[in-house]
């Protein structure tokens, strides 16, 4: 079977930093969304900053924990229009719930605090750091429109992250 990697996109691979990426991929105004057992859902343009974020999240996820995460996007039993993500650990359990609270602050945060809001997470100052020597982030996708793409935000933002991503 032969892995593809996320397509690149322009506005993706030009982000050089989590402060451009915050003001580049701004949160959808009124939008709150929580974490739950199906991960983050909604229509896939509100989805944007999220995945993002979700790939920083799992970079910090992972420099932490010592091993690789992955990210899954798909909203399998949701409308087309939709999608969504999740996060997954080494064993293929859901993200502990422990760090949900994490994924939640982390979507929900203002753009222009993103840096500061990444650097409140577990390993602390924003910059790739803990038990893994180079975060891993391992990244999957459906076959939705949408997820062209989701999942090379979440790679970008992995990549800000410190990781290196995969798919």
């Amino acid at each position: 079977m032969k892995l593809a990697r996320p397509p690149e996109f322009q506005d993706v691979a030009g982000l050089v930093d989590v402060a451009s990426a915050g003001r580049a991929f701004p949160r959808p105004p009124g939008v709150a969304l929580s974490y739950g057992v199906a991960g983050f859902r909604a229509r896939a343009p509100l989805l944007e900053s999220t995945l993002l974020r979700m790939g920083m999240l799992a970079a910090r996820r992972s420099a932490v924990m010592g091993y690789a995460v992955g990210l899954m996007v798909t909203a399998s039993h949701n409308a087309e229009p939709d999608n969504g993500v999740k996060l997954v650990d080494v064993d293929g359990g859901m993200l502990h719930q422990s760090w949900e609270a994490y994924a939640a602050a982390l979507a929900n945060a203002d753009d222009g605090d993103l840096t500061s809001a990444l650097a409140k997470l577990p390993g602390g100052s924003g910059a790739p750091g803990g038990a893994a020597e180079r975060p891993s982030v391992l990244i999957a996708w459906d076959t939705r429109p949408s997820s062209e793409r989701l999942p090379a935000l979440a790679m970008r933002g992995a990549q800000l992250a410190g990781a290196q991503g995969g798919a």
